[in-house]
């Protein structure tokens, strides 16, 4: 299902003011950085590209303007130069990585990834990051307006709580148009070409999701 002549892993956000004593602690981080770092690692050790998303905001926009205005100082996220902003040393870049920094939620918006994916001929992405239901959300869903097949890696993503999580992946699961769903352990796998399993995109709105269905369907994925 996957093609890693053509797959990129594409780490969004890992930054440190989401770890538990952030301004934005993300549910389980820890234990996502841990998963996060093992899909990264067998990425590299296969020789395929592995690309960072940065949330860097230098608050010169229209956006940024009216997140300031309507943000306390202290719950402002992605500040250009802010030691929240670094990238978590468990999933950090090496030589040769590109990292897109951004400004909006999206990591294709006002950026080149769009560009910097296709020149390393990649058509597939293998996903993780963190907040799933909006960082997350907005990049995997501009990958697949721009033709990318997206592969969601999700215990390798997180939010503010597991059921935000949830509720997120699946909400992108829905609309996932020649992609699919799969585990840290299982991305491992398959980028050691080794049998892996995987969840994938058959319909649109496949997980009409109730709140008594929602961890049942998670699960299944």
């Amino acid at each position: 299902m996957i093609d890693l002549a053509s797959t990129s892993v594409l780490a969004i956000d890992f930054q440190d003011e989401y770890r538990a004593q952030g301004a934005w602690p993300v549910a389980g981080y820890d234990a996502i950085l841990h998963r996060a770092r093992a899909v990264i690692q067998a990425a590299r050790a296969a020789g395929l590209p592995v690309i960072h998303v940065q949330a860097w905001s230098a608050g010169n926009d229209a956006y940024c303007g009216l997140v300031r205005e309507h943000t306390p100082d202290e719950f402002l996220f992605g500040v250009a130069g802010s030691p929240g902003a670094i990238i978590a040393s468990e999933v950090a870049p090496v030589a040769g990585e590109a990292v897109i920094r951004k400004t909006f939620p999206s990591g294709f918006r006002g950026t080149d990834l769009a560009d910097t994916l296709s020149r390393r001929g990649v058509k597939q992405i293998l996903a993780l990051g963190v907040w799933t239901e909006s960082c997350l959300r907005e990049t995997v869903l501009d990958a697949v307006y721009h033709g990318f097949r997206v592969w969601l890696v999700k215990d390798a993503c997180g939010s503010g709580t597991e059921t935000m999580h949830r509720a997120g992946i699946l909400d992108l699961a829905n609309r996932l148009y020649g992609g699919g769903v799969l585990t840290a352990e299982n991305a491992v796998k398959c980028l050691q070409g080794s049998a892996y399993e995987a969840w994938e995109f058959s319909r649109p709105v496949e997980f009409p999701y109730e709140l008594e269905t929602l961890a049942a369907l998670y699960e299944a994925l």
